[in-house]
């Protein structure tokens, strides 16, 4: 039985309470000493990571052509973001597909082959982005600022789907919040396109958002109609739950 409330046991509570209050000394007033040593850290702190040099004589067109039409290297920096964002959207949707071979009930559960299409696209997409910064003279290796960050936002959502205890739809939330970051991450590609002149580039980044937005809208409907069925935890586990609530009421 779920035992994390303190309300089932509240003897317990107060013990608990008390010990914390005699065992622990907290300091007075608000978090406002623990923000300015943060500010002292950043003021202190280099960047997170940098955009890498062109590699070839286009590559050093492309990024005066930006400097001029920017006056930033936001392109280049995003285009990064992309590719690690997309290279982990398959991760993803792979374990999504683990979890649902482990899955009992398939048949309560969304078409497998659905779900692996939008894996082969997520790829799809990954390599689209990495030909696009080579063709930019840029480094498909080279980890950007922005690549950074997002690769380290999303440990969380890998974590969700690769533990065991977590179920379809658990996982399918997760997917539904990547799908969700995902689309607006296009929708800013298309426009920094556009500033950038690049039409062509903007066009394939339009097609690229129509297959994520589909994805979105699925994934969405998905998560829609497991929760109202009432799919959040197994059927197994809802046996047991239900096993619990008998033997509370014979005692």
């Amino acid at each position: 039985m779920n035992r994390t409330g303190t309300i089932i046991s509240p003897l317990d509570s107060i013990k608990t309470i008390k010990g914390a209050s005699e065992l622990t000394h907290p300091t007075k007033g608000d978090c406002t000493e623990i923000g300015n040593n943060r500010i002292l850290h950043m003021q202190e702190a280099e960047g997170i990571g940098s955009i890498s040099f062109p590699i070839s004589i286009k590559g050093v067109s492309e990024v005066i052509h930006e400097q001029i039409m920017m006056g930033n290297h936001a392109m280049m920096d995003k285009l990064g973001e992309r590719l690690v964002f997309e290279r982990m959207g398959a991760r993803l949707y792979e374990a999504l597909i683990t979890k649902y071979n482990g899955t009992n009930h398939q048949e309560r559960l969304p078409e497998l082959t659905r779900i692996e299409q939008f894996y082969l696209e997520k790829l799809k997409h990954f390599q689209n982005v990495s030909e696009v910064i080579t063709n930019m003279g840029g480094d498909p290796t080279a980890l950007t600022p922005a690549a950074d960050v997002i690769g380290t936002a999303t440990v969380g959502w890998i974590q969700v789907l690769t533990d065991p205890r977590t179920t379809f739809l658990q996982s399918l939330e997760i997917m539904l919040h990547l799908e969700l970051v995902d689309n607006a991450g296009w929708e800013l590609m298309i426009e920094l396109a556009e500033r950038n002149g690049l039409g062509d580039l903007a066009i394939q980044f339009q097609q690229i958002l129509d297959e994520e937005a589909f994805h979105l809208i699925t994934v969405k409907q998905w998560v829609q109609e497991l929760t109202l069925n009432n799919e959040i935890i197994s059927p197994e586990q809802n046996a047991v739950l239900e096993f619990d609530i008998d033997s509370i009421i014979k005692h």
